[in-house]
């Protein structure tokens, strides 16, 4: 039975989760796919409890996922010079 908290399941957690990030025709692929393994569609995994949906869901994320632009610090050193000034040393 699906954990209920509430009101709210997980899956209608999963689904709040998928509107608040996704475009429309995104969500519906997610959705329509939900759906369908509801309705016992197995994409090639087994149809008994089967592991390599989850280790497979875990790589793709980790292959995916976006990646953290990292910025580089530089160190400026001030030069000057009486060309480039008006200052008078």
């Amino acid at each position: 039975m699906a954990k209920n908290k509430g009101g709210i399941t997980d899956f209608t957690r999963s689904l709040t989760i998928l509107a608040r990030h996704l475009n429309k025709k995104d969500y519906d692929l997610i959705t329509n796919t939900m759906f369908a393994l509801h309705n016992g569609v197995t994409f090639g995994y087994k149809s008994e409890f089967d592991p390599a949906m989850i280790n497979d869901a875990a790589d793709l994320y980790k292959f995916h996922k976006p990646k953290k632009q990292k910025a580089e610090v530089i160190k400026l050193k001030l030069v000057s010079s009486r060309k480039d000034t008006d200052v008078k040393l």
